[in-house]
């Protein structure tokens, strides 16, 4: 068999790369280890390289052809690439800036480019303990998961920090508004930092700049009347009731 027939294969180039694109993204949402990223992108290279023998010609339609696969194995090397490169504090990366980054250069923290919400109180209506007391990196991710379970049912149509944060969405350069494009790089994985995150952000805050001089919510709670926030403008880091309205930056794990 020389070529791929439309009516039994309908396998291109473009398919691949449609379907690598949405497994890359699935992937960054899991935030699963980058060596296991690049192993599973290099297996779908070697197996577009099995068929290696089998183009067509650039004239024929519906079949892979010479310069499809060339572009597919240039935007898989592309890949590979920027997940193997380390990252360092003031990259723009991952739809944001990165602020922290782990001595392995290979994960951390990035930020928004600016922020979600200039004014929004932490609960949603109801004074109540959320258990999302977790501290430290990665810890915001959880704490923004139990309080949206705890807080959602206060006021279905209410809408507070750990909400807008998570509920914010991005395309690579940061600034583009995802459209659910099947060929598109879409950040949905955001999350209100934790407070420790929070430090971290602001002793960054004039890499990743956009701030203003006021304060911010964190995702670690305190009671079931405060949680913690941080002043931008005077490093002050305090806990203010819930029904404050603070503003929020979302930030993510990579």
């Amino acid at each position: 068999m020389s070529r791929f027939y439309a009516s039994c294969q309908r396998v291109s180039i473009t398919v691949i790369a449609f379907e690598l694109i949405a497994f890359l993204k699935r992937e960054k949402t899991m935030k699963r280890d980058q060596s296991t990223t690049i192993l599973i992108i290099l297996i779908f290279s070697i197996a577009i390289m099995l068929s290696g023998s089998v183009f067509a010609a650039d004239t024929t339609p519906n079949r892979v052809t010479q310069s499809e696969f060339n572009a597919a194995i240039a935007n898989l090397q592309a890949e590979i690439d920027k997940l193997s490169t380390k990252k360092k504090v003031g990259d723009s990366f991952g739809g944001g800036i990165v602020f922290y980054v782990d001595p392995t250069g290979h994960h951390g923290l990035i930020a928004s480019l600016s922020d979600q919400s200039e004014s929004i109180q932490w609960y949603n209506g109801v004074y109540k303990v959320t258990g999302a007391t977790g501290d430290g990196v990665g810890a915001g991710a959880a704490n923004t998961s139990l309080i949206m379970a705890a807080q959602m049912a206060d006021n279905p149509t209410g809408n507070f920090a750990a909400k807008v944060a998570a509920d914010f969405s991005v395309q690579e350069d940061g600034l583009t508004a995802c459209t659910g494009s099947v060929d598109e790089v879409c950040y949905g994985d955001w999350y209100l930092p934790s407070k420790h995150e929070l430090n971290l952000l602001y002793q960054q805050k004039y890499i990743v700049d956009g701030f203003v001089d006021n304060s911010y919510w964190s995702s670690t709670e305190l009671s079931i009347n405060y949680a913690w926030g941080r002043d931008f403008g005077n490093d002050v880091q305090g806990y203010f009731y819930k029904d404050r309205a603070l503003i929020v930056r979302a930030i993510r794990a990579f």
